[in-house]
């Protein structure tokens, strides 16, 4: 607060020198102006004795000592002030630039949090401040035949970017999601949106993040209400918002797999169910991990897909940018996020989140993994 404050007060005395500096100046040239125009008006009428080519001038002493004195100081003064003002000005320079730098991103954040409740309205779906939430949405048969109208969970936006990087969140938004309720709002997916109200968007879904200690929170309190593990990893309670309050995962890791599921927590952002589980997102659950919009992850896929728990740990934990390879013959298409390294916090030149700002630790992903290990 002192620093801001010795900022705006420098910029003020700044601001004030130039504002004097550029007063006198103007003052001093409109002087001038006047006093030359009153020194013309005595030779009108005289043209022949007062024209200039005529009319006797200072001589050499006095025009040697007073004139040249007076127009010397004149000079020095002039360069006193340059003197004096220029360095007053470019001392403050770099404050003024951080200012203009911090005062463009206060600028797109609002614009990006216009849009966001009000132009797009994306607050309907995924909740004030991207808490998450609920959207309509109609399922429909592979030829469009209406099959029913579910509540689709719209995942938590406030931990997006622990997990995508700025560009896949901006991806999303132009293209949307198929099968899903997310539409595409950027042009060139059809959408309504330019490419910088998109970025605006995305401006402002980073000034929402959690704090990781409030994300930590948040998460260990879920998992302790739907399972509140043993030392060895297994349930302990049954998740109280499941029918009759009677469902009980065996594991810790089946209970983070489908954390939110029946209470719609962070709308299943920290979950893998709402991706590898038909169902999962609108309450209907059917083969845990048999394949959604994610992969089929049953019937010992996992283990052929990745030879060692460790190969699947690190692909679970790290953003898979598109084309990365991953365990056997895998190739990433970018959609899988990292569940245990912020994509927006490991290189320190342009990160804009802290490295602590994850989804899940590496217990707990591990714990996901033994799971998903044996189906």
């Amino acid at each position: 607060m002192s620093n801001l404050l010795a900022t705006v007060v420098l910029a003020n005395t700044q601001r004030t020198i130039g504002i004097i500096v550029a007063i006198v100046l103007i003052v001093g040239f409109g002087i001038g102006v006047i006093v030359n125009m009153r020194k013309g008006r005595a030779e009108v009428g005289s043209e022949l004795e007062l024209a200039a080519n005529r009319r006797p001038y200072m001589d050499d002493e006095e025009l040697e000592t007073k004139k040249l004195d007076r127009t010397l100081g004149l000079g020095l003064a002039t360069l006193a002030v340059i003197g004096v003002t220029l360095p007053l000005y470019w001392l403050a320079e770099p404050g003024r630039q951080e200012d203009a730098v911090a005062n463009f991103e206060e600028v797109f954040v609002s614009r990006g949090e216009d849009l966001y409740v009000n132009g797009a309205q994306c607050a309907s779906c995924h909740g004030p401040e991207g808490v998450g939430g609920v959207a309509n949405f109609t399922l429909t048969g592979d030829n469009g035949d209406f099959i029913a109208s579910v509540s689709w969970k719209a995942p938590s936006l406030d931990d997006v970017l622990f997990r995508y990087t700025a560009e896949e969140v901006k991806s999303i938004l132009i293209y949307g999601r198929a099968f899903s309720p997310m539409p595409a709002w950027g042009a060139e997916g059809g959408g309504p949106l330019t490419d910088q109200q998109l970025d605006n968007i995305v401006d402002y879904l980073f000034s929402i993040q959690l704090s990781a200690e409030e994300a930590r929170a948040a998460v260990d309190e879920q998992i302790e209400t739907v399972c509140a593990p043993d030392a060895d990893g297994n349930c302990t309670t049954n998740d109280p918002a499941s029918p009759g309050g009677s469902v009980r995962y065996e594991t810790l890791g089946e209970a983070i797999f489908n954390l939110g599921l029946y209470d719609g927590f962070a709308g299943g952002s920290y979950s893998c169910g709402r991706c590898h589980t038909k169902g999962w997102s609108y309450g209907e659950p059917q083969v845990p991990g048999g394949g959604a919009m994610g992969p089929n992850l049953t019937g010992g896929s996992t283990l052929r897909q990745f030879p060692t728990a460790q190969s699947q740990i690190d692909f679970v934990t790290n953003y898979q940018p598109f084309g990365t390879a991953y365990g056997q013959f895998g190739l990433s298409e970018g959609a899988m996020p990292g569940f245990g390294a912020n994509p927006n916090a490991i290189d320190p030149e342009t990160a804009r989140l802290s490295p602590d700002q994850v989804m899940l630790t590496q217990e707990q992903i591990a714990a996901v993994v033994e799971y998903e290990r044996s189906l």
